[in-house]
């Protein structure tokens, strides 16, 4: 436990990998959270909190084959696990993110998921105790419940509509729950062909807001994806249409870009990865462009670039015959970008980038060995210190 939890900022920009971390022997990496104090890893049995400024371990829950399902918010703000203890049973244990301490401990019904935790059992549609539900019977009925007890607080069980898009046939496309809301998208089709997002508050399902559109007659209905990449902004991303990205808090479209949305700064600025013409571009709220930097040959294209205030960090992903650097690429300057001292780093040999993320202290980018045991190491990207 973490007796004295130092809660961090995310850096504006980053010069050095100034920490790495290597997950343990025998056990999976499974993610990386954003919390408080830094970077939650989750493993295959638990979790570990690190600093993210130094790469500290703050503290640990690991439960070996007794883990069975692991939960975090989006947010970062609530934190479970379920596991098997001893002469007691399956147990569903809160713990606060910053300092690993124990919350709350309840007896659930028993898990028929196996040992271990993997990308299945790691659920993140959860706040503050309950989880976005979707059951794919019929129509998928998609509702609340409660991580506790597993009553269901509330579904919405009638087939919904377009309200300004003559479709009768309704496909839903994907749920999310981010903060107090949730979210519900779905297609209509018939005379006319659309797609609708809907926001509900998570404690009623009342709608709070709705936004609709009207596709191409051209085009398929495309498949679309729910992106978060902030505490209160959504990406709507697609195949065969723009992007859309929204402020789900204030039940806001923000905009449609063709480019990928990677990043939203304080003032509302937006960050776009364009792979056409490979260049980064930083538009203002109206739209105008701010500034642009080139994407440099042998950028990793597996995750997408960490968007800061500052600027854009991106990665070369190591081939048998060269290294690439890493960079960090600062806004509203005509400065070369930063190549970040990589000088700890063993970046010989084949790797692939498997996750990045921007967390409080750094931005944290993971890698895996192309050959050997295949184990992850994350690195933190910081700031350097001071008298560095």
């Amino acid at each position: 436990m973490n007796d004295d939890p130092r809660e961090l900022s995310v850096p504006e920009s980053v010069e050095q990998a100034g920490w790495t971390w290597e997950v343990p022997e025998d056990v999976s990496f499974v993610d990386t959270v954003p919390v408080p104090v830094g970077v939650l890893v989750v493993l295959s049995d638990g979790f570990v909190a690190l600093a993210g400024d130094t790469g500290e371990e703050l503290w640990e829950y690991r439960a070996g084959e007794n883990a069975h399902s692991a939960y975090a918010s989006h947010l970062g703000d609530y934190l479970a696990l379920e596991v098997d203890i001893a002469d007691e049973g399956p147990s569903l244990i809160e713990l606060d993110p910053s300092s690993g301490e124990v919350v709350s401990k309840i007896l659930v019904d028993g898990s028929d998921s196996g040992s271990g935790i993997d990308k299945r059992s790691f659920i993140r549609d959860i706040s503050d105790g309950v989880m976005l539900r979707i059951d794919y019977i019929d129509f998928p009925v998609l509702g609340i419940s409660s991580l506790e007890t597993g009553n269901v607080l509330w579904a919405k069980e009638e087939r919904p509509e377009c309200t300004s898009i003559d479709g009768s046939k309704v496909e839903f496309n994907g749920g999310l729950l981010l903060g107090r809301i949730a979210l519900q998208g779905f297609s209509c089709s018939g005379d006319e062909n659309g797609g609708a997002l809907v926001g509900m508050d998570i404690s009623t399902g009342e709608e709070i807001w709705r936004f609709e559109e009207e596709f191409d007659p051209a085009l398929t209905t495309p498949d679309r994806l729910y992106d978060p990449i902030s505490d209160r902004h959504v990406v709507m991303r697609r195949i065969g249409g723009p992007n859309v990205l929204f402020d789900v808090v204030a039940g806001e479209s923000l905009g449609s870009w063709e480019e990928a949305v990677i990043g939203v700064l304080a003032d509302g600025s937006v960050v776009l990865l364009d792979s056409d013409e490979d260049e980064y571009r930083l538009e203002d709220p109206s739209g105008a462009l701010v500034d642009m930097k080139p994407i440099p040959r042998g950028t990793a294209r597996s995750v997408y670039p960490v968007a800061l205030e500052g600027g854009v960090v991106d990665y070369g992903e190591p081939s048998a015959s060269e290294e690439v650097a890493w960079r960090f690429h600062p806004w509203r300057t005509d400065k070369d970008p930063l190549l970040i001292d990589t000088s700890i780093l063993d970046l010989e040999g084949e790797k692939r980038i498997v996750t990045s993320r921007a967390v409080p202290g750094a931005a944290v980018v993971g890698y895996t060995e192309k050959e050997g045991d295949g184990r992850t190491v994350l690195v933190g990207l910081t700031p350097l210190q001071n008298g560095e």
